[in-house]
């Protein structure tokens, strides 16, 4: 089947599916709002959360019940573009819940490591959602390495268990390495066996996404983690847009954060880097509103290709961290103009 093919209907669908995320007026309301109940009733009364969030109970209402339900409307819309694949493009679809699911493991490794109490983190709605782990077991940890542990008989299991060596400290940090670097090989091992169109293309966004994630190790790396360059290198994740295997390498063996600014500097990717102070506090929403726009371009040039299904994934991810962000915004007392510098999308600009 060639591209046209396939993604004349599919896309159709997503189209209709786009028309229901927030737009510039949602975002201009929602940072008018004071308190996570305001959010939630303009969310209720106005957008497309209208139906999820009917089950929610005000008097509950938190911000972590309102991420929970964010996030399960993202799992009942992945679902809804999993039943219009088939084959090894609905397994390729289904491989995004290994993400999210990454993204909510490390925070419960974190917080065993640091003695927290579990009790926050058991509405995490991704857990499950690609390994098909028992989370009763998970829940019972009390170490990283019970972690990994409760993950036999999962994908994640055998790049987890060779860090089962009692160095906890250390565990931690390369527990959510390899986690990141799992889910990169899980996703290329099975774009692989889709058409060579949607190879490309995917090639392409993930090699974007890979550049700007690797710089931002290794300049955390260097800075806050004082990291060996073999370390570093050895944990970049081996897929290439604008900045090739030898630009990295050079990065990894700066010998100072000083060099290593100067000769990203000089990469298409210096907009990250500033020298206002502002590094550290808007790096993540810098990389993440290059990749929003970059994908914007690319659905414009490739729809007839999986792109337009892969930004919309990511779009509603988005979608669903500007929303925590403002929430955040409320809780620190920002005021609007001040919270939206933390949201990836510019609220100036319509979808």
């Amino acid at each position: 089947m060639d591209n046209i093919t396939r993604y004349a209907a599919i896309n159709t669908k997503i189209k209709t599916m786009e028309g229901s995320l927030l737009k510039n007026q949602d975002y201009i309301k929602l940072l008018e709002k004071d308190s996570v109940a305001s959010i939630y009733e303009y969310l209720k009364e106005h957008t497309a959360y209208s139906e999820i969030l009917s089950d929610v109970d005000p008097e509950k209402l938190h911000r972590g019940t309102l991420e929970a339900v964010l996030k399960q409307n993202m799992i009942y819309n992945i679902d809804k573009i999993i039943h219009f694949y088939s084959g090894e493009y609905k397994r390729f679809i289904t491989t995004f819940y290994a993400k999210y699911e990454i993204d909510e493991l490390k925070k419960i490794a974190r917080a065993i490591f640091n003695k927290e109490d579990l009790q926050k983190y058991k509405n995490s709605v991704f857990i499950g959602k690609y390994s098909g782990i028992d989370t009763n077991k998970l829940f019972d940890a009390k170490q990283i390495s019970d972690i990994i542990y409760s993950f036999e008989g999962s994908e994640f299991y055998n790049y987890l268990i060779p860090l089962v060596d009692n160095n906890i400290e250390e565990n931690l940090f390369r527990f959510e390495m390899i986690l990141d670097l799992s889910y990169y090989t899980m996703l290329k091992r099975q774009w692989a066996k889709l058409s060579k169109q949607d190879i490309k293309v995917l090639e392409h966004a993930q090699g974007l996404i890979a550049d700007l994630l690797n710089l931002q190790w290794i300049y955390r790396g260097i800075k806050f983690y004082k990291m060996q360059p073999e370390v570093l290198l050895n944990y970049t994740i081996h897929l290439w847009h604008r900045l090739n295997y030898g630009t990295i390498k050079k990065l990894c063996y700066c010998p100072s954060l000083e060099e290593f600014f100067k000769l990203a500097q000089q990469t298409k990717y210096s907009f990250l880097f500033k020298n206002d102070g502002t590094t550290d506090i808007f790096m993540e929403r810098r990389l993440d509103r290059h990749i929003y726009f970059e994908l914007k371009n690319m659905v414009r040039t490739y729809g007839m290709s999986i792109i337009t299904t892969f930004a919309y994934i990511l779009f509603l991810e988005f979608e669903v961290r500007d929303i925590i962000a403002i929430i955040e915004a409320i809780r620190y007392k920002l005021p609007a103009n001040e919270a939206s510098k933390y949201m990836i999308r510019t609220i100036r600009e319509e979808a």
